[in-house]
């Protein structure tokens, strides 16, 4: 568990890159040799190419850290899911019962988190004082860095939304804690290191630059500097969505956004599988040592299970027999060993099934950091509050029809932004099912957490997660650590 000790000493965090590469270096990609494994002391004290090549593969290894239990975990608040494993009565009793504890469910979804964003901060230093790089190479690492770093700030924001977090956490051994700040300070801060990041890859694709180091397979497309710079944009106009309404940003971001996604890999006339699932993954492996995807969990699996109200609450093609919404009936399928818990009186009976291959489980299946099917939905959300309502409709059709195969929406220009805000989050609820918590952040962030039903008698879905204890204590902090 890291501690604000451990986000900001140094001679913590090297230990952390130790383990984290020595832990991720197995499978295909990430097999990095002995020699390439430096700590972090050593990286400072002689920053080589080789060593910077295998910190930044550190860099994409620590960004899947912990990704699957942050989708288990809103995906429970949200009602999306349910672990039902047994083997940690927090798992079902916090995110349906509460209250959430800073040193159980509720504290987790940090560590991993201020872990890879230290050892960015220390790589982003190595590239200042290496001597064997180019500029343009400095400046292509320093556009993957920051944009990795915003990202990792921004699963931070998303957990802990109206309390805060660090951000200046790049400090001294000696120096005290990070303060906190507010949670627009965050979205500002990850904006603008994204911007910078931009300026940075700008740089490198005006040259002609490559990466100095070898991107993971699950980013294919984007492993250029002007390619990945496509991500960034993405990334980017995600952020100012969802500052524009958890922060209170409004029309100034939504625009913003719209720029963003002008400059991003957003198509909005996709129509295929293919074209809807383009964009950048986090990979696994099942090889020894390294992370597999435990979320690929077979029909007869009993930890993972879909709650029932996915499927009732989805709406119906309009083709013979009425089936329900496409989307469905390709993530959702009946388990074969059903489960329930006593604490509990849900009895699972669906299973996940977007993270199998070939209809079977495969824990080398990618989880999607975003994908081009998420951009049309914030495309359509931006443009309906920067007052292009057509374009908004249409991009929700695209959606509708073409993976939900459902009837295009009965939405005109003229309906009321509630009837809008509804299909959006209808949308967005089933297009991303099971992949980043999305309708217990989009039913917060758009003030409508009362909408999703407890499911259990006595239940409450959370509004946030509290900050580790751990973090509180160190700043001597009584309050202001709970939502």
């Amino acid at each position: 568990m890291t501690t604000s000790l451990q986000v900001r000493r140094l001679a913590t965090v090297t230990a952390a890159l130790g383990a984290l590469l020595a832990g991720a270096a197995c499978s295909d990609f990430f097999n990095v040799t002995n020699t390439n494994q430096p700590l972090l002391d050593s990286l400072l004290a002689n920053p080589t190419r080789e060593r910077l090549s295998a910190t930044a593969i550190g860099i994409f290894g620590g960004a899947r850290f912990g990704m699957q239990t942050y989708i288990w975990r809103l995906g429970s608040m949200g009602r999306e899911g349910i672990n039902l494993s047994g083997n940690n009565q927090p798992d079902y009793q916090e995110p349906f019962y509460g209250p959430l504890q800073g040193g159980g469910f509720g504290g987790s979804q940090w560590a991993d988190r201020y872990s890879n964003i230290r050892t960015i901060n220390i790589y982003l230093n190595g590239i200042n004082a290496n001597g064997d790089l180019s500029a343009g190479e400095k400046a292509a690492s320093r556009g993957m860095a920051n944009t990795m770093k915003a990202l990792a700030f921004m699963y931070v924001i998303l957990t802990r939304d109206s309390l805060g977090a660090p951000i200046d956490v790049d400090r001294p051994v000696n120096a005290a804690p990070a303060p906190f700040v507010s949670r627009d300070s965050v979205y500002r801060y990850i904006l603008d290191l994204l911007d910078s990041a931009r300026a940075d890859l700008r740089t490198a694709a005006a040259g002609s630059v490559a990466f100095p180091f070898p991107l993971p397979p699950g980013f294919a497309g984007f492993d250029t500097p002007g390619s990945f710079k496509l991500l960034n944009r993405a990334l980017a106009a995600k952020a100012a969505i969802l500052r524009a309404t958890a922060a209170g940003c409004g029309v100034p971001c939504y625009t913003r956004a719209l720029a963003d996604l002008d400059s991003s890999f957003l198509n909005r006339s996709a129509t295929t599988a293919l074209a809807f699932a383009q964009g950048a993954y986090y990979d696994f492996s099942n090889a020894a040592g390294d992370v597999s995807n435990g979320l690929s969990e077979p029909l007869n699996g009993v930890t993972f299970y879909a709650l029932d109200s996915n499927v009732f609450n989805a709406q119906t093609q309009p083709t013979v027999g009425s089936p329900r919404d496409q989307r469905v009936l390709d993530k959702i399928a009946v388990a074969l060993d059903t489960g329930r818990l006593g604490g509990i009186p849900i009895l699972g009976t669906l299973k996940f099934t977007m993270y199998f291959t070939a209809g079977k489980d495969d824990p080398r299946h990618p989880i999607p950091i975003i994908r081009n099917e998420e951009l049309v939905l914030l495309d359509a959300e931006a443009q309906w509050f920067a007052g292009i309502k057509t374009t908004a409709l249409s991009d929700l059709d695209q959606v509708r029809v073409n993976v939900g195969k459902l009837a295009p929406t009965t939405l005109t220009v003229a309906s009321a932004d509630p009837a809008f805000i509804t299909e959006l989050l209808y949308n967005r609820r089933y297009s991303l099912l099971w992949e980043q918590g999305t309708r217990w952040i989009d039913a917060r962030r758009f003030g409508l957490l009362n909408t999703i039903p407890p499911q259990v008698s006595g239940g409450s879905v959370p509004v946030a997660m509290p900050v580790p204890n751990a973090e509180c204590s160190a700043r001597g902090l009584d309050t202001d650590c709970t939502p």
